[in-house]
């Protein structure tokens, strides 16, 4: 349906057109439109998205309405049935051009279209046919094409293995989105999903919020791991409140002789410091030592560590040196509650099991509760277990594995330092290799480091306000406008803006709804009982 004409397009990007009156209804901002090919006749038309529309009266000018003078004399006119307002109106829409589909992708024209072509808009069987991902590999339902009844898709390929980030203010609806991305993943694909979830918002994936069987399905592939020393009282509490169930969780521990050196040296001297000579004492002893997987009480470590550390160590200050490392050593694992200090350990009454790290690769979601932690040491487990995933993955190519981080800004910081930072930059840049995806969701990404956050070439904008935050919008979004920014700053909690590899072109998207409950509920007040 032809529903305008060319007037200006001084550049191949976007153009104005004018809008038929007959259909004005029909074209708002968010609405495709397109045009006959004008490069390319093979291809097909050129799709464009409008951007923004004007109404504009050629009547309404300080000069006319001066002539007019007052009230009466604009209803006089109307009383012999000219209005002023609609003689001489007429609507004008700009349009950004998303260009002509070409195989997965599509192809920027190099002209702009000519004054006076025909703007169509095509029916959803047509914007179907355009917007549609290849039939091969896994597609993603998120929702729909905004005010239509398109589905939404993403490629899951795409999606994993060159990563993807989840971008909104507060409030803004991430973690329902990373929700519903986690579902469509367990109903569309045998891959292991491990969700850093430093608020325990995702346990409540475990309750199906609709009666249906693919809800059942996700909510019973959900594990979630808490730290074995954490107290998890009042979030069992809360949970059982809201949802009327109780919540499952498997409380687990860490070996401190399977961390590799350059871990724990990182551990104590971020918590503690270490001399030249203590670190000098804790290579050579590590060697000795080695790696295991063998779980040994802590005086035993201890003791190993000391007998290793004894057979280089020469002089008054060498030995001072080596006790006060084993000081060290031993503050650490006894202070942080997520290693393991003997076998067969409880907290009350409940065991802590030796985290496994092939069980987190294995299909389902795997849920690490980090709340009941302080921030450091949800780095440092996140460092941990994150470095240890991925020397895993480069030994199992073939088996894809996905990583989604919540609150990315405070595991991998643009400023100051975290000791989770450089094993989110080795995944970010080198997961693609060896199958490990790495999802970052955070409320400010202008706060993430530049070397994680560039690697993520799917983008999801949910609502983002602040100025720097949509600085950094407008400069990884290809040919986003003034207007789209706008957009970004007032979308709802069920809308989102997605633009990267896994879709054909940025889409905009009303979301679905989920089909397991979301624990990210914001508390309301409630009003006061006066008596």
């Amino acid at each position: 349906m032809k529903v305008g004409v060319v007037i200006k397009a001084q550049s191949p990007r976007a153009f104005w057109f004018r809008v038929f009156d007959n259909v004005e209804d029909k074209i708002n901002v968010g609405s495709f439109v397109t045009l006959d090919n004008y490069e390319n006749k093979v291809n097909g038309p050129i799709l464009a998205r409008v951007t923004r529309v004007i109404r504009h009266n050629y009547l309404v000018d300080d000069r006319v309405i001066a002539q007019l003078g007052s009230e009466d004399v604009i209803n006089t006119f109307r009383d012999y049935g000219i209005d002023i307002q609609y003689i001489a109106q007429s609507t004008l829409a700009r349009a950004v051009v998303i260009g002509y589909r070409v195989g997965t992708r599509f192809s920027k024209p190099l002209k702009p279209p000519k004054p006076m072509d025909f703007v169509y808009a095509p029916s959803e069987e047509e914007l179907s046919k355009l917007l549609r991902l290849s039939m091969d590999g896994v597609r993603l339902f998120i929702g729909n094409v905004r005010s239509l009844s398109i589905p939404a898709e993403l490629d899951a390929n795409k999606l994993i293995s060159h990563h993807c980030a989840i971008l909104a203010a507060t409030g803004g609806g991430k973690s329902w989105l990373a929700g519903v991305l986690i579902e469509e993943l367990v109903l569309r694909a045998e891959v292991p999903i491990i969700v850093v979830d430093p608020h325990g918002e995702y346990s409540a994936m475990q309750v199906p919020k609709v009666n249906s069987e693919d809800a059942k399905y996700v909510a019973n592939m959900v594990r979630v791991y808490v730290p074995g020393k954490v107290d998890t009282t009042s979030l069992d509490e809360y949970f059982r409140s809201r949802f009327g169930v109780n919540r499952r969780y498997t409380r687990f521990g860490v070996n401190p002789r399977s961390l590799p050196l350059r871990l724990m040296e990182g551990l104590l001297n971020h918590y503690y410091g270490l001399t030249d000579a203590q670190r000098r004492i804790l290579e050579e002893a590590w060697q000795y030592m080695g790696m295991s997987n063998e779980l040994t009480s802590i005086d035993e470590f201890l003791n190993d560590l000391e007998k290793s550390g004894g057979k280089i160590v020469r002089g008054y200050g060498n030995e001072l040196a080596l006790s006060t490392l084993l000081t060290k050593v031993r503050m650490l694992i006894e202070n942080r509650p997520f290693f393991l200090t003997r076998p067969g350990e409880f907290y009350g009454n409940e065991p802590i099991r030796l985290l496994e790290i092939k069980e987190l690769l294995e299909y389902g979601v795997h849920v690490l509760d980090l709340s009941g932690l302080d921030l450091i040491d949800q780095q440092a487990l996140v460092a941990l277990i994150l470095s240890e995933v991925f020397k895993v993955s480069t030994q199992r190519r073939d088996r894809p594995a996905f990583i989604v981080v919540e609150e990315a800004h405070n595991f991998a910081p643009s400023v100051g330092s975290a000791l989770s930072t450089s094993a989110l930059i080795k995944i970010a840049r080198e997961g693609r290799k060896f199958g490990v995806g790495l999802c970052i969701i955070s409320q400010r990404p202008s706060k993430v480091h530049p070397d994680v956050l560039s690697q993520a070439l799917t983008q999801v904008f949910k609502r983002i306000i602040n100025p720097v935050d949509l600085k950094y919008v407008r400069n990884v979004v290809e040919f986003i406008s003034d207007e789209d920014l706008w957009e970004v700053r007032v979308l709802n909690e069920d809308d989102a803006l997605v633009t990267g590899l896994a879709v054909p072109m940025p889409l905009p998207v009303k979301v679905r709804d989920r089909l397991t409950e979301h624990g990210g509920v914001t508390p309301t007040l409630t009003p006061r009982n006066r008596v």
